[in-house]
């Protein structure tokens, strides 16, 4: 039987578009000749290497990171600027919106479990209201690890008395929602629009066969 629901923030809750980043920043840098979009995304964004990795991990402050970033591409900017590049590249999904604020009338808990970093998330905070409806946020510059790793995973459990079985775990990257269930038995779907996530709600909702649990 479900009694929490995990939401994923990136994608999922908020939709972004992180590729023009690089892009943008690169008209402040005083040697842009020398540098190109493609090779800063990777040095920023990679997966396995990418500043973005400690920086999400909380190894580095928001300060740290934009100074190595400045710092190497030559950015003639202030961190301010920087920020105004950085922070806004999310978009509400009101159908997302909508289960969110269903699932909390029917009285479940609500936790964010996100990749995300201090800039990104105090921007959130600051702009969409959704995020104060949840009940946690598990945010891994705050845990000290990101998604996939245990530690991120275990900070649901310390923060709820819940079985992983007991666990609704909604994300769009799949490596994640798999390592939850492989670590954890947490009952886990892969994010492909809004009406998909309500069908499977209703679905683990219906089977506790009681007519006041509907999601609309």
């Amino acid at each position: 039987m479900i009694k929490l629901f995990v939401f994923d923030l990136g994608n999922v809750i908020l939709p972004f578009d992180h590729r023009k980043i690089p892009e943008k920043l690169l008209l402040w840098s005083q040697k842009k000749e020398q540098f190109d979009s493609i090779e800063m995304f990777e040095y920023i964004f990679g997966a396995d290497n990418g500043l973005i990795n400690p920086y999400e991990e909380g190894e580095m402050s928001t300060e740290e990171f934009f100074k190595i970033i400045s710092d190497r591409y030559y950015l003639n900017m202030s961190l301010e600027d920087f920020k105004n590049i950085w922070t806004p590249i999310f978009l509400e999904d009101k159908g997302v919106e909508k289960i969110i604020l269903n699932l909390k009338e029917l009285g479940y808990p609500l936790f964010i479990l996100s990749n995300t970093n201090e800039l990104h998330f105090t921007y959130i905070k600051e702009t969409y209201p959704i995020v104060h409806v949840f009940n946690e946020w598990i945010l891994s510059y705050e845990v000290g690890a990101k998604k996939p790793k245990k530690r991120i995973f275990e900070e649901i459990f310390r923060r709820a008395e819940v079985s992983g079985s007991e666990v609704f775990y909604v994300d769009d990257t799949e490596s994640y929602v798999l390592k939850a269930k492989e670590m954890f038995g947490i009952y886990g779907v892969v994010y492909k629009g809004a009406d998909e996530l309500r069908t499977e709600i209703k679905k683990v909702l219906n089977r506790k066969k009681a007519k006041n649990h509907e999601i609309s």
